[in-house]
């Protein structure tokens, strides 16, 4: 029997599966299995119970209370498929989970250990309670920790109890304390405390890191939510200035600058304060900001005081690392510094912002890092981080504490603002939820049924799909698994199990011309990209690319391999054989990104890196020198995505895509007529939508990830996000 993860709670084990019936968490041989927290709790249920039925009613009245709008029969067949998906069971042969037509639901494998569950397990349900009653209560509706998900009819969950992990303290987690002090439908982030405290700022939007959305702030602890920006740009990191009038954050244009703008917090217009300035906090008389420094890609932390004059106080080794925030201590001696390098997300790191002292990592030595605050005495340094599995809240006395899990359970907690009593924490406390679907003449149908899933690929017969699904924490570009599903059969198994997947969405794997074999990316023992072949149907040994260090990997029309290297801290295309031989550089001109190859083999589209900004540009594979525009200007260089359909018959280009797993964008599609590898773009490339909507024929596609084997067959990423802010009582 395979050893189980460590746990504080009780567990139960059938097969080769392991349940720990307090937090939910699901292990396979030892290795975690994503579940919703719906379809935790209906299988803690079921185990609890072996051999017994349970009905539907008990499951009603248990997970969704009998006091919803929750669509309780598409829910809990729902949750079924994804337990049965989880346990690789089957309805029609169950080993484990039998069905009980129009009854309910019997658990037949048999179960070793505490198979008796909590009598609420995964948190309090809603059973029993009067909605409309409580919210005439607001205390007693503020104990109440399940959160109705609007936008997708689930439960957001948390787990009470003990959380303990090897090596570190024992933090004692009681979600009932909790204080909800948002009740969006749809997701915000980043909290932001005005220098008293009484002031709440947020984005309210979908994602954590820099992304759509608009600044609000709300008055302690009962005042109606305001929003303050109303426009179109990128934004993170909200901040109130010393004096708590104005709210500085960040915006991310289509030209990828990264700039700090500034409103009023009594209302007014918002207007542009430091161009390449992100992230910025207010350090005495002097700001804190992160800025671009080489290639249009590393970014350093440095200070600027009252006059602009500027120092760097730290700048990362490698020229593709990009510190994004920093958050500085008390009294200003030192900075928290919240990292990526080759878009993955780093633990965070301790500097001294007059350097007298080195620098290091500080908080879970493993894991994403991508949130930092201080307690107002300086005693303490907090934590978001991936490294317990998912987003959690840690805290590290300082200088040399040992980490401690402050809180766990199956929703996640991000971003971090201090109470200035220094006894809580506000938080923004949700879950994200993404699902493959396939598009095509009969319409669409859902392919992945677990976690967190997207990053789709079509094999080119168009009978497989091979997709990303992340087993951890939701990290922007973090290790995944590679799954493949037979679209006939609906047979769904990891294609590679030993490889945990990394890179930008649509840049991390390919697919062979012939549908033979699958390139990816991975990340190896001693954190370097390499490049790993296998055949598509699992059939084949998995096999290194030997002597190759990169990313990015793109099929060619032969069979071979373009990569994304590094040479004297640029990034440059290069290609290579299945074997390792015949390494070359495809072109002089650094790049961002490599994207597809048409169809003849003639051309390799790349995002272009220069001084003068990026494009998105075709480079021909027979004379390389030979380089066709496709887009610049407006666009931001992640915005672009180019591909081919399989005929050849069809261009897709999509805009706005962003770097968040299951995000996606408008994908207009453009006939190629005559024999065109490429349509007529306008000398210099496109530069804004409106160009590419007046080639003739083009039509648009709102929901689009790749393309299938017609045109009217392609497949996307559907993603369900929701969020609020809690208060969290410190321990």
């Amino acid at each position: 029997m395979a050893k189980p993860a460590s746990s504080g709670g009780p567990r139960v084990r059938f097969g080769v599966f392991d349940l720990d019936v307090e937090t939910g968490e699901l292990h396979k041989s030892g290795h975690r299995v994503s579940l919703r927290p719906q379809a935790s709790r209906i299988l803690i249920m079921l185990v609890g119970r072996p051999g017994q039925l349970v009905t539907r009613e008990e499951l009603k009245e248990k997970i969704w209370g009998s006091n919803t709008f929750v669509d309780f029969e598409n829910g809990l067949n729902f949750s079924i498929r994804q337990i049965r998906a989880a346990l690789n069971d089957d309805a029609d042969t169950p080993r484990y989970v039998e069905t009980l037509p129009r009854r309910g639901y019997r658990f037949i494998s048999p179960v070793d250990g505490d198979a008796h569950a909590p009598a609420e397990p995964l948190g309090a349900s809603a059973s029993g309670l009067d909605i409309q009653s409580q919210a005439k209560d607001p205390m007693r509706w503020r104990s109440i920790l399940a959160v109705t998900v609007l936008l997708s009819g689930f439960a957001l969950l948390l787990a009470p109890g003990i959380f303990r992990r090897r090596g570190t303290a024992r933090i004692p987690v009681d979600p009932s304390s909790w204080v909800q002090i948002t009740s969006f439908p749809d997701s915000v982030s980043q909290p932001a405390l005005s220098p008293d405290g009484r002031i709440l700022a947020f984005v309210r939007g979908p994602n954590t890191f820099a992304g759509p959305g608009q600044i609000y702030i709300k008055m302690l602890p009962d005042g109606e939510p305001v929003q303050l920006t109303k426009d179109n740009s990128q934004k993170m990191s909200p901040v109130f200035s010393l004096d708590g009038a104005r709210i500085a954050y960040t915006t991310v244009d289509s030209n990828a600058e990264w700039d700090t703008w500034v409103v009023p917090v009594l209302g007014g217009q918002p207007r542009p304060w430091m161009a390449n300035a992100s992230g910025l906090v207010w350090l005495g008389r002097q700001t804190l900001f992160s800025q671009v420094k080489k290639n249009n890609i590393q970014m350093a932390v440095v200070t600027a005081d009252e006059s602009g004059e500027q120092h760097d106080v730290y700048v990362p080794a490698s020229d593709r690392g990009m510190a994004h925030r920093s958050f500085p201590s008390p009294d200003g001696k030192w900075g928290i510094v919240v990292e990526m390098d080759r878009s993955v997300w780093l633990p965070c790191r301790l500097v001294s912002l007059d350097g007298s002292y080195p620098n290091r990592r500080v908080g879970p030595a493993t894991g994403a890092c991508t949130f930092a605050a201080w307690s107002p005495s300086g005693e303490w340094m907090y934590f978001t981080s991936g490294a317990s599995g998912s987003f959690h809240l840690w805290r590290q006395r300082f200088p040399n504490g040992t980490p401690e899990q402050i809180t766990s359970g199956t929703s996640e907690e991000e971003g971090i603002a201090t109470a200035p009593d220094g006894h809580s924490l506000i938080t923004a406390v949700g879950s994200r939820q993404s699902s493959i679907w396939v598009h095509d003449a009969t319409g669409e149908r859902q392919i992945s049924l677990e976690g967190f899933s997207f990053d789709p690929e079509f094999s080119p017969d168009g009978k497989r799909l091979c997709y990303r699904i992340l087993r951890g924490a939701l990290l922007t570009t973090g290790p995944t698994e590679m799954r493949v599903v037979d679209l006939e059969s609906g047979r769904d198994q990891v294609l590679l199990p030993e490889l945990a997947i990394a890179g930008i969405p649509g840049h991390s794997y390919g697919i062979a011309a012939d549908g033979s074999q699958i390139v990816v990316a991975a990340i190896d023992r001693n954190g370097k990209h390499r490049l790993w072949l296998a055949s598509i149907d699992g059939r084949q040994t998995v096999h290194q690319i030997p002597n190759i260090e990169g990313d990015n990997p793109v099929f060619g029309h032969s069979g071979e391999i373009f990569f994304r290297g590094i040479e004297g801290g640029a990034a440059f295309a290069y290609q290579v054989h299945a074997d390792g031989t015949g390494l070359r550089k495809v072109l002089n001109q650094p790049i961002a990104l490599l994207g597809s190859v048409s169809p003849d083999g003639e051309w390799l589209v790349a995002k272009l890196a220069g001084a003068e900004g990026s494009s998105t540009a075709a480079i021909s594979l027979w004379q390389r020198s030979v380089v066709r525009p496709i887009a610049r200007g407006r666009f931001n260089l992640n915005d672009i995505d180019v591909r081919w359909s399989r005929d050849g018959k069809e261009l897709y280009i999509t805009v706005q895509k962003t770097e968040e797993p299951g995000a996606s964008g408008r994908t207009y599609t453009i006939p190629l007529l005559g024999g065109q590898v490429l349509p007529d773009i306008p000398r210099g490339g496109f530069q804004s939508e409106e160009e590419i909507v007046r080639l003739r024929g083009t039509s648009v596609l709102n929901d689009f990830d790749c393309p299938g084997p017609t045109v009217k067959t392609y497949a996307f990423a559907r993603e369900t996000t929701q969020r609020n802010l809690f208060r969290v009582p410190l321990p």
